[in-house]
């Protein structure tokens, strides 16, 4: 056998069937993450490689290694992973990024995604970006409201909604780049880690040892997450937050174009226990959806006046603006027929 070497990323110019490693764009504690090019379609292509750190070696540039004693961890892993690929299957949305394959090579696992033109909303925010209005709000967060609820119908968690994991493409829309955090609802998994975790952005039953998950869970990331696009600043983390509070309420960051009314909507949804939060994504969407209302029936400006409108007359909008609206529109008929 080879001599092991060092955990490494895939070298540029890796052949992986009809696809062509280019650049490596990041990675987690159990998998990196490459930018390809698929030979065989002409398209670029995002390519998820499963290689969790502690437990796998490089044997040469490419193929992947056990190390000793790491069989059940590596299996047990790898088991997620596909859930994974599944869940991107299954759970069809906008904001959610497809799986288009899956396959075994070089003795680990490989998922292949589209690749979209954009930037994350971290990189944005340490770019000096901030929203500014309700429209820049909703732009962001209905789309993702929309696409967790679909995920909770499922039963799941997503569990990672984080700056890190929001794409803005290039036409403004986002993109959720990864489900690998992805959890049944229920209590938390015994082989979680906190390093896993997004600081400031998980919520404080994601730290416990048996805590709670729930829809509450994805709306505390949720609200942490326009915390951080409103104020530019992470969130304190929620375990910091339990006898003294010192995180200053988004709603005393309000303005003209974002008002108190709706800022408070993400207060609640910040709070660090769970049973201070909303207890499910439609009672939740629907309080932002009247604090918005609210707001925009007081407006002079005829788009804000429309964003929550199911009869807008979309033609004198703009394309980002029709989006917007066709997104609160999805909202509104999903929340008018679920039962909460």
């Amino acid at each position: 056998m080879t001599p092991a070497r060092k955990l490494s990323e895939l070298p540029k110019e890796t052949r992986l069937r009809d696809f062509e490693i280019l650049s490596t764009l990041g990675g987690g504690r159990n998998s990196l993450v490459y930018q390809a090019y698929d030979h065989l379609l002409g398209l670029p292509v995002v390519i998820k490689e499963y290689l969790p750190a502690g437990i796998v070696c490089r044997l040469d540039s490419w193929r992947v290694g056990i190390l000793p004693g790491k069989s059940e961890q590596f299996k047990q892993g790898l088991e997620r992973f596909v859930v994974e690929a599944h869940n991107m299957t299954k759970i069809r949305h906008p904001v959610f990024r497809d799986a288009l394959q899956r396959f075994v090579e070089n003795n680990t696992t490989y998922i292949v995604m589209p690749y979209y033109e954009g930037k994350t909303l971290r990189k944005m925010v340490r770019d000096g970006w901030k929203t500014k209005d309700l429209g820049d709000l909703l732009a962001i967060i209905l789309p993702i409201i929309s696409g967790i609820y679909l995920l909770h119908s499922e039963g799941c968690c997503h569990c990672d909604i984080s700056p890190n994991n929001v794409l803005i493409r290039n036409d403004g829309s986002p993109i959720l780049l990864d489900f690998g955090a992805v959890q049944r609802q229920g209590k938390a998994p015994k082989y979680r880690h906190i390093t896993d975790l997004a600081a400031g952005f998980a919520a404080k039953e994601q730290y416990e040892d048996g805590g709670e998950l729930g829809a509450w869970t994805d709306i505390y990331g949720i609200s942490a997450l326009t915390y951080y696009i409103v104020t530019g600043t992470i969130p304190d983390q929620p375990m910091s937050r339990v006898t003294f509070d010192p995180l200053k309420a988004l709603a005393n960051f309000s303005t003209v174009d974002l008002p108190a009314c709706v800022l408070e909507v993400f207060d609640k949804g910040l709070a660090v226990e769970p049973q201070d939060r909303f207890n499910t994504i439609g009672i939740f969407a629907k309080a932002l959806e009247s604090a918005a209302q609210k707001t925009l029936s007081q407006s002079s400006e005829s788009f804000f006046r429309k964003v929550l409108s199911l009869d807008s007359n979309f033609s004198e909008l703009s394309s980002e603006q029709r989006s917007i609206l066709q997104y609160a529109a999805e909202l509104r008929r999903q929340f008018r027929t679920a039962n909460i």
